[in-house]
C-alpha cells in the first residue's frame, strides 16, 4: 500500500519571488490567488500581507492590467492581495 509520503512532490514557482514551493499532495506551502491566476509562496504571502508595492512587481502589474483585473490601491499606495 502506498502512503501519502510516497507520492511525488508537486512543485510550482512563486509568481512573485520565483522560488519553488510544494503545492500538493497533502502539503501546500503557498496558495493560488483567486482572480489573478497566480500562485504565491507562504513567505511572499506573509511578507506582503498588507499589500504589494506596485513598483517592485512591474511584470505582475502589467499582466493584471492586460487581463483587465481591477486594481485598487490601499491607503499606503499598495495593491492588496486577494484572499
Amino acid at each position: 500500500m502506498t502512503s501519502s509520503h510516497d507520492l511525488p512532490k508537486h512543485m510550482v514557482g512563486c509568481d512573485l519571488c520565483g522560488q519553488q514551493f510544494q503545492f500538493g499532495p497533502h502539503r501546500y506551502d503557498g496558495r493560488g490567488v483567486s482572480g489573478w491566476g497566480i500562485r504565491i509562496c507562504r513567505i511572499c504571502d506573509g511578507a506582503n500581507h498588507d499589500g504589494l508595492v506596485p513598483q517592485q512587481h512591474p511584470r505582475l502589474i502589467s499582466r493584471l492590467a492586460a487581463e483587465g483585473v481591477e486594481m485598487r490601491l490601499n491607503a499606503k499606495g499598495w495593491l492588496p492581495i486577494p484572499s
